[in-house]
């Protein structure tokens, strides 16, 4: 979803990790007015040397604006932090634009918090790394109300200026982003496994690589083919039966076994 607006909000952002203090930044390039926080006060100095303004308290950043966004390691430690700074009664009329990771569990949990405490939500997954944020390769996915998400629109716009709308159901962006870790996680390990080989092979890392890469076009059409298979129900239509696909993994583990 794409949105035109050119207004300049004013947005806190609380957590300043790596993924939260890009966040910041890219807003504060995208001409809002940000105010920040974080337990270590080196990050938020940091953040105010850029043009933030920080806080001293999780609340000042909630009394600060309307809509404030969280990206923290987890809903723990969010959830601790609410607890130690009485953050629930501050909820009523803020948008709190949830950009976590978490579970299924965590998101309904900290929905009904919000909900229940007046505020507003937007639940979200962040698919990118914090320098592609702002950019033509960042990937916000996002659910909530569609009137939350329209009055949320020009601050998600300045991280995403294509952000994906997932719908009201709040779940979907960690079911989705979750399923893109696992097929993306299963990939690069096997890459590093594939490279560990080659070296205890004595094949050079440079010729990997280079029929790596040759692979991609491969591996972007099977997956296409699988992903349309299950979803069309055509999964008895293959080029390579399991019996091959196992047949090779064999003979991969017996490789891997032989170099120790």
């Amino acid at each position: 979803m794409s949105n035109q607006q050119t207004s300049t909000p004013g947005v806190s952002v609380i957590g300043l990790g790596a993924m939260g203090s890009g966040i910041a930044r890219t807003l504060i390039e995208g001409g809002c007015t940000v105010s920040v926080w974080n337990r270590s006060r080196a990050k938020v100095d940091a953040l105010v040397a850029t043009g933030a303004i920080g806080c001293n308290e999780p609340g000042d950043a909630l009394n600060a604006n309307t809509h404030v966004i969280v990206c923290v390691s987890d809903y723990a430690v969010w959830q601790q932090i609410i607890q130690e700074h009485d953050l629930a009664s501050r909820f009523e009329d803020t948008c709190i634009i949830q950009l976590t990771t978490g579970t299924i569990d965590d998101v309904q949990t900290h929905a009904s918090l919000i909900h229940d405490n007046g505020g507003r939500l937007v639940e979200g997954a962040v698919m990118c790394y914090p320098r592609n944020l702002g950019t033509d390769e960042a990937a916000l996915l996002l659910s909530g109300a569609p009137d939350v998400l329209d009055e949320c629109a020009p601050i998600l716009s300045a991280l995403d200026a294509n952000w994906t709308s997932l719908g009201e159901d709040i779940n979907q962006p960690s079911v989705l982003s979750r399923s893109l870790m696992s097929g993306l996680t299963g990939a690069l390990m096997g890459l590093v496994n594939g490279a560990a080989i080659c070296r205890a092979g004595g094949v050079p890392l440079d010729v990997f690589m280079k029929f790596n890469e040759g692979t991609n076009s491969i591996l972007l059409a099977e997956q296409r083919r699988l992903i349309e298979a299950i979803r069309d129900g055509r999964t008895e239509e293959n080029e390579a039966s399991i019996k091959a696909w196992r047949e090779g993994n064999q003979a991969l583990n017996s490789v891997a076994a032989s170099l120790g």
